[in-house]
């Protein structure tokens, strides 16, 4: 990758708690104008590589560098630089909305001949205009997600970094922020943290896949799925698993694999010519039977 149009780079950055190793010679380039989606189980990583970056925390050894600057050496200049989305976001209750960002806004330096119109411009932009002058503890969880985007843009950062921003939410509120998020793309340079994979794949340029404080893979949703044994996924549960003549099933010219969970088959197939015959062996034994596309999630199971 051309340095040039590198944002972020990790380099071989670990990070342990007590006997616990968050983070394991870690590496990672994040590209100007990427969405970058992190992905990985609890205990992974993510948060303490997030919040490393945000120079909230100190790593044992490694550096990170955001926009060519050192997180030893250039804290508040990252900072400044940095907007940030926690999973739950310290907003105080007591502020208004308007409050609460000319607050922020003024902590980062905003001109103050400018901060009354980037306020009005981000409560517009999130939908918030009609709640500006109301106390944030009377907001729902979704609505004070909606302030913490707010506040974390005030300072009109170059990098966003969202850690979970539709947990807990409902499907309405969850499309969108999930809209907005899109919206960024290009403009800003986007780290996305979050547990749903169809959320990454709606919405990254890039995916990377961290387990035990390591990358295990990365790519396009696209080529990632890819990776995935087959095009097409054939699950076929059955009564009797063990009366299945699987030899009849692998000899087939579409099939890649085929494995068994339980009493359901799962085969991997480049097309779908042959599934009609693989439903023939499986006769009177199948009594459900569907097929699906891969998905992150199965890429996101085959790599952890």
């Amino acid at each position: 990758m051309n340095s040039d149009n590198v944002m972020v780079k990790i380099d071989s950055l670990s990070k342990s708690f007590g006997h616990i190793k968050a983070l394991d010679n870690l590496n990672l380039d994040i590209k100007k104008g990427e969405l970058l989606g992190i992905i990985g189980p609890n205990g992974a990583g993510k948060t303490t590589a997030i919040r490393i970056i945000c120079c909230i925390l100190q790593p044992n050894s490694g550096e990170v560098t955001v926009g060519g600057y050192s997180i030893h050496h250039d804290q508040i200049k990252i900072k400044s630089m940095i907007g940030y989305l926690p999973e739950e976001p310290n907003l105080y209750e007591r502020f208004k909305a308007r409050d609460l960002l000319k607050y922020f806004g003024e902590l980062y330096g905003v001109p103050k001949n400018q901060i009354d119109h980037r306020i009005d411009e981000l409560l517009e932009l999130v939908g918030m205009s009609k709640r500006a002058d109301d106390r944030i503890n009377t907001f729902s969880k979704g609505l004070r997600q909606r302030i913490g985007i707010a506040r974390a843009l005030i300072h009109d950062p170059e990098i966003i970094i969202f850690d979970e921003p539709t947990m807990g939410l409902d499907p309405a509120t969850s499309r969108t922020i999930r809209n907005f998020i899109k919206g960024l793309k290009g403009d800003k340079t986007v780290i996305l943290c979050t547990h749903y994979m169809d959320e990454a794949d709606l919405l990254c340029d890039r995916v990377a896949i961290l387990n035990q404080g390591r990358i295990r893979d990365i790519g396009t949703p696209k080529s990632l799925k890819e990776q995935v044994h087959g095009d097409i996924i054939l699950k076929v549960r059955v009564y009797e698993p063990q009366k299945i003549d699987t030899h009849r099933i692998t000899v087939l010219d579409s099939v890649e694999a085929v494995s068994l969970e339980g009493n359901e088959f799962l085969i991997s197939l480049h097309t779908r010519e042959d599934i009609s015959n693989i439903i023939d062996v499986f006769g009177s034994q199948a009594y459900s039977v569907n097929t699906k596309e891969p998905t992150l999630d199965d890429v996101f199971i085959q790599s952890v």
